[in-house]
């Protein structure tokens, strides 16, 4: 028996949603990249920056849920952030297991200085993959991700 029919029956892998999805994010990133390594950011540290800026404070759960990043990943990046100023860290009054985590006047400058070039990102990944398009995108894969939340 030949061993490549174990392969009968499955997708090629160009053609999974793991793969394509993976080099959906690979070229997403690619457009931030340099801004974000001139910054002297990893794509993980922004993203927590950003959902930590986005809430008045957030606790650590919640904060691992809204960057899809596991509870030590995001642990680790705010350890980096606090030492940096970019986050302050405040223990739960009435659970002391939970901490609340909010930006900094640092962090709002940081962001405020970002504007300009992330608008511009967006208009050159828009002018390659119109707006409709990208609303259509944004839409199916929200739908997606709850897909998996429900009951």
């Amino acid at each position: 028996m030949d061993d490549r029919t174990a392969l009968d029956g499955l997708k090629p892998m160009n053609k999974t949603l793991p793969i394509l999805l993976s080099r959906a994010r690979e070229t997403l990133l690619s457009y931030w990249r340099p801004k974000l390594t001139e910054m002297g950011f990893t794509e993980q540290q922004w993203r927590v920056l950003r959902v930590v800026a986005e809430h008045r404070r957030i606790d650590i759960s919640t904060l691992s849920d809204e960057t899809a990043m596991h509870m030590p990943s995001v642990t680790r990046i705010l350890q980096m952030l606090e030492q940096n100023g970019l986050v302050e860290r405040t223990r739960d009054e009435e659970d002391s297991r939970r901490s609340w985590i909010k930006a900094t006047q640092k962090t709002f400058d940081v962001l405020a200085s970002c504007v300009e070039t992330s608008n511009e990102i967006y208009a050159g990944i828009e002018k390659k993959f119109d707006n409709k398009k990208m609303t259509q995108l944004l839409t199916l894969l929200r739908e997606f991700s709850d897909v998996g939340t429900r009951s």
